[in-house]
């Protein structure tokens, strides 16, 4: 496999049939679930780094495949904690306001997501509560199955209602 940057957060894959005969596959027989397993592979032995989803084209050919992938970075970050008093200890360890904070109740944990560039306040939220931005389709999941608790201002508001 050839793997070639195309940009800051793109990349261009060529998998030959050899390549893909290694995996027990044929250009014509590749499915995209496939093709996405391939290119995490080519990825990880490039050593680039996936901080986010990908999203791939593939074009099979006799001649084998060509890949194009998009790392798409998380908008949020979140984060999950297991009872409420370590998200207090958090809440109260935030030296800023986070209007953007948000918090939902799905699993049996707490979940509270921050916009992603939110580098350092992400930093001290995972001294207290476990970052779970990497895990797949949480978005999803959260949209589909979590209950909203504070759509804004979650760590304020939990302050207010939880006093020292």
């Amino acid at each position: 496999m050839t793997i070639q940057p195309i940009g800051s957060a793109s990349v261009a894959l060529y998998i030959t049939p050899a390549d893909l005969k290694e995996h027990g596959l044929t250009p014509s027989g590749l499915t995209l679930e496939r093709a996405l397993e391939l290119t995490q592979t080519a990825f990880r032995q490039a050593g680039i780094s996936l901080d986010g989803s990908i999203e791939i084209e593939a074009y099979p050919d006799a001649c084998g495949v060509l890949v194009f992938a998009r790392v798409r970075v998380p908008e949020r970050a979140w984060f999950s904690f297991p009872e409420l008093d370590p998200l207090l200890a958090a809440a109260r360890a935030m030296p800023l306001p986070r209007p953007d904070a948000s918090l939902l109740w799905w699993d049996d944990r707490w979940w509270l997501s921050l916009p992603a560039e939110e580098e350092q306040a992400a930093a001290r939220l995972s001294e207290f509560g476990r970052c779970e931005t990497a895990r797949p389709h949480l978005e999803a999941r959260l949209a589909e199955h979590g209950r909203p608790v504070l759509e804004r201002d979650a760590l304020t508001a939990l302050l207010a209602f939880f006093p020292t």
